[in-house]
């Protein structure tokens, strides 16, 4: 167990110092690039829904999107059903950074997981899956 823990610490240094070198392009950091996609994903989530997803407190949350907002990737929107409650949605100038780092981001990945066999990186995805979907 030991050894699995270091090597996925060795593992997230690893591929967050080759992301953030690219989305640093788009003008993104890591996070923020995530939370777009998770917006757009999600269709227009609520805060909270963003907190949650990104295991952080809503504060956190609000300034984190507060920085996307201001960078105009993100808009807040009302919602229809409850003028009290605040979605949020990506911008078109967040879809286009989005699709660019999208891009970025499977060559990048490519790279790094290239030395794998489609099979070993089946069960790699299958093995992350069963852990997130366990501790989520």
């Amino acid at each position: 167990m030991e050894e699995l823990v270091s090597h996925m610490f060795i593992m997230g240094r690893l591929m967050r110092d080759r992301m953030h070198k690219n989305i640093q392009n788009g003008q993104c950091t890591m996070l923020e690039f995530e939370t777009l996609k998770y917006v757009k994903d999600a269709e227009k989530p609520h805060m909270h829904e963003v907190a949650k997803n990104f295991h952080v407190t809503p504060p956190a949350a609000t300034l984190l999107i507060d920085s996307l907002v201001k960078a105009k990737l993100l808009v807040r929107v009302t919602d229809p059903k409850d003028r009290r409650s605040v979605r949020v949605a990506v911008t078109a100038k967040g879809k286009k950074v989005l699709e660019r780092g999208i891009t970025k981001k499977v060559n990048e990945m490519k790279k790094l997981f290239g030395i794998l066999t489609p099979a070993e990186r089946t069960h790699f995805v299958a093995a992350l899956k069963k852990i997130i979907k366990n501790n989520s």
